[in-house]
């Protein structure tokens, strides 16, 4: 049923319902919250964070729904769902959405953050929310930036130190054409394979590597099909929160101030979790079996440099006055 307020219902439907308007004293607005990931990541315990404190901060009022790892499909039928109200929140990756919005693929550009800090300094500003508010006209309110973290580098062909390692390998990516013409331009052979079939597909040959952030490598167990892990760190793979517009339009103005502070808590809690997290399973990948490689100063400047054919390459789709204001505020965070 398209998202509404019980309070908008007749009183004959709420008694058709098994409600009567006399009892109705908390979850005035329900929203169904849908991502693919596991229930043990830092992304859904914070669901699970937002959902608690929305409840407690709006007085009951409203209700947060998680249906967690890809219970409601994948992260394009989840988008396509919000769209039109049939789920009414999302955290795609930011990847996922140039197809309404073609400038959100500045965060996919590779080596565009050197450090989180740089990365949270754009994303909470104005050009985070400059993006953001494009989506509007896709029937979507962008409400903050989660996050998954930064991408390493695992393959079971040879240990990757330079661009030139990763020539002729079997690449899987998402279906994002910033990242495939990544591959291409150092030299492997991407593959956009869906979340839920990368395991499957490392392991049966049909891709021979994969980017992700620890907490997936680890989460999704593709250490277990896979032989080496380059620390690479070399895009930053980010959620847009996303709400169904005319969910969050149907809200009074007070409690989309407190469900939009919420979201900011729960996207602070969901960073922090995710910090601590990637320290301790970057420890352990070597128990797993991987065999490590962690790029110095001088192989993370050769795929810098490896980089900036792809950069220059989408000027024109970003514009060069955002890009520019994004190597500006990055400036400062670079050693």
């Amino acid at each position: 049923m398209p998202f509404r307020p019980l309070s908008a219902l007749s009183s004959a439907a709420l008694l058709m319902m098994g409600c009567f308007p006399s009892t109705l004293v908390a979850q005035d607005y329900t929203f169904k919250f849908a991502h693919i990931l596991t229930t043990d990541t830092p992304a859904h315990l914070a669901a699970e964070f937002l959902a608690e404190t929305v409840a407690e901060k709006s007085e009951g009022k409203i209700a947060i729904e998680i249906f967690p790892g890809g219970q409601l499909g994948n992260d394009t039928e989840i988008v396509e769902q919000i769209q039109v109200g049939a789920a009414h929140m999302g955290i795609p990756p930011t990847a996922k959405l140039g197809q309404f919005e073609p400038r959100m693929q500045l965060f996919d550009l590779p080596y565009i953050f050197p450090t989180p800090e740089a990365a949270y300094a754009v994303l909470d500003g104005e050009i985070g929310s400059e993006l953001l508010a494009t989506l509007e006209g896709q029937g979507l309110y962008g409400a903050a930036y989660w996050e998954s973290g930064f991408k390493q580098l695992t393959n079971n062909v040879r240990p990757i130190t330079t661009p030139e390692d990763l020539a002729g390998i079997k690449m899987r990516t998402m279906s994002s054409p910033l990242i495939i013409e990544q591959y291409e331009t150092w030299g492997a052979n991407p593959i956009p394979i869906a979340f839920a079939e990368v395991y499957n597909a490392l392991e049966q040959g049909v891709a021979e590597a994969q980017e992700n952030s620890f907490v997936s490598i680890d989460k999704m167990k593709f250490y277990e099909v896979q032989k080496h892990l380059t620390v690479s760190n070399h895009a930053y793979l980010g959620y847009a929160f996303i709400v169904n517009k005319a969910a969050w339009d149907g809200l009074p103005p007070e409690l989309q101030d407190v469900l939009q502070v919420s979201i900011e808590e729960a996207r602070d809690y969901q960073r922090s979790l995710n910090a601590k997290l990637d320290e301790e399973l970057k420890a352990g990948m070597a128990e797993h079996g991987l065999e490590i490689v962690e790029l110095e100063a001088e192989g993370i400047q050769a795929f810098v440099e490896a980089s900036k054919p792809v950069h220059e390459g989408y000027v024109e789709v970003i514009g060069e006055d955002m890009l520019n204001a994004t190597y500006d505020t990055t400036a400062a965070f670079v050693n």
